[in-house]
């Protein structure tokens, strides 16, 4: 008797996975899993013009970005791009200017400027998504 009970139990595990197999597999998405435990990441405000700041020394910090900028106009906020790992400088960051007018003066007086050894590429941001 408990070897019918035995393969009784082995033939409804089979058919419950055959059945979820094949349930996956018609078409019908899974459900996506919560972003729950998941680091909240900044949300771009959109009240200024981001800026692109490329080829940065690996010595320069969000403090020393936002005076070099802050000559231009109102810098609302200035941010490197760090290694997650090492907390390494990755040579890149954003600033966001305040407007235009300031955007648009800061990115034709830094783009190709010497700073610490470094010509800066300076840009409007492509896209809102940052790492």
């Amino acid at each position: 008797m408990d070897h019918k009970v035995l393969m009784i139990s082995a033939a409804t595990a089979v058919a419950g996975f055959v059945i979820g197999y094949v349930a996956g597999k018609s078409g019908s998405a899974p459900a996506k899993k919560s972003g729950g435990n998941r680091k909240s990441k900044k949300v771009y405000s959109g009240s200024g013009v981001e800026l692109y700041v490329g080829n940065l020394s690996y010595d320069i910090d969000d403090n020393m970005l936002t005076k070099e900028f802050a000559s231009f106009g109102k810098v609302v906020s200035a941010r490197v791009i760090k290694n997650k790992y090492n907390d390494r400088s990755r040579g890149y960051g954003f600033v966001e200017m305040a407007n235009d007018k300031d955007a648009d003066k800061a990115v034709k007086a830094t783009h190709g400027k010497d700073i610490l050894g470094r010509k800066l590429v300076v840009n409007v941001a492509r896209s809102n998504s940052r790492d």
